[in-house]
């Protein structure tokens, strides 16, 4: 599955769309990046809407008609601003097609998508938060004029090549293809021009390499309650590998045991990079619900009590992802309470 990663900021806060930009990327994953690195960015998703497209012209929608609407939405975006996907729709009229049943059962009921997903990977628009939020699916979208990346292709590939191994500190051959839909070829290319090295099938940058050999684990306790979509287990699906041997075993809702699921089902209470517990939370209850494999700790507790305060009073909710709910995942919430007994 390639690409369908998401590096998101701890705590989801308001959005500076000067200096971060959430990516379209191969198959539209979003990826955040800092404002240097856009143009390369863009570079390498430049084929993301090929797939979008492809629906359409199958519902009769040729590539001219596309562009037609892409340049509408853009004069329209450069004489108004910032407008959301409905406001667009209705600036725009009959420029917009309606794809009818078959279209929304293709997942493309209208034109319009298509034709912003083409000027998203042109870097001729943007898509930012409505709201400044990065965990709400609502977005408008903003005229853009992105200045071309000067590097070859494979010096992009290259680019986001050693980000990757930057963000993960190492990782494997399948891992890094995983996260870049890059072919073997294009992957080992990529590893060597950046100086890699291999030890025991994970591939690190020189640097992390001295800092890994020179590490010592901490003796106290460290405490972290992330979010599932955390890098620390997202970036290479390997959250078995982030399990005590006695807890791979552990499972929750009747579900694969916790070492067997590529993603956690939970967010993940983390303690000097071992994962000893999952949590959600509850919004109705405006409580934090956890389930520690041992009995908390007293730094366990403070932790639990000062991110379930920060939730409450500054963000109202903390969702696994911009379409979740309470709703939703209240069957998960009432798990972890169950298994805290």
């Amino acid at each position: 599955m390639p690409a369908q990663v998401c590096t998101v900021l701890k705590w989801m806060p308001r959005w500076p769309p000067s200096k971060f930009m959430n990516f379209r990327w191969f198959a539209a994953a979003p990826i955040v990046l800092d404002a240097k690195d856009f143009d390369w960015a863009l570079q390498l998703g430049k084929g993301a809407n090929n797939s979008a497209i492809k629906v359409v012209e199958k519902l009769g929608v040729t590539r001219a008609e596309i562009e037609v609407l892409a340049e509408s939405v853009l004069k329209t975006l450069n004489n108004s601003g910032p407008l959301d996907p409905q406001r667009l729709k209705t600036e725009l009229g009959d420029a917009v097609r309606n794809l009818g049943e078959e279209g929304k059962r293709k997942g493309a009921a209208t034109t319009l998508p298509t034709a912003l997903g083409t000027l998203q990977t042109q870097g001729r628009i943007r898509r930012v938060p409505s709201n400044g939020r990065l965990d709400q699916q609502r977005y408008s979208y903003l005229a853009w004029d992105l200045p071309l990346s000067n590097l070859s292709d494979d010096q992009a590939r290259n680019a986001i090549m050693a980000k990757y191994l930057a963000w993960t500190g190492g990782a494997t051959l399948k891992q890094s293809q995983w996260f870049t839909a890059f072919t073997v070829a294009q992957s080992k290319a990529a590893l060597a021009d950046v100086g890699a090295i291999e030890h025991d099938g994970v591939w690190q940058l020189p640097a992390d390499r001295e800092s890994f050999e020179d590490f010592q684990p901490p003796t106290e306790e460290q405490i972290q309650l992330l979010a599932g979509t955390d890098g620390i287990a997202l970036l290479k699906r390997n959250s078995a590998e982030l399990l005590a041997a006695e807890d791979a075993e552990k499972s929750i809702l009747g579900e694969k045991s916790l070492a067997l699921q590529a993603d956690l089902p939970d967010h993940p209470i983390f303690d000097r990079g071992t994962i000893i517990g999952l949590w959600q939370y509850d919004p109705g209850q405006q409580e934090l619900v956890a389930w520690t494999f041992r009995k908390p700790s007293r730094a366990v507790k403070e932790r639990l009590a000062e991110v379930e305060s920060y939730i409450r009073d500054e963000l109202g909710d903390f969702r696994s992802f911009s379409l979740d709910s309470p709703a939703s995942r209240q069957k998960r919430i009432d798990a972890l309470r169950d298994m805290r007994g």
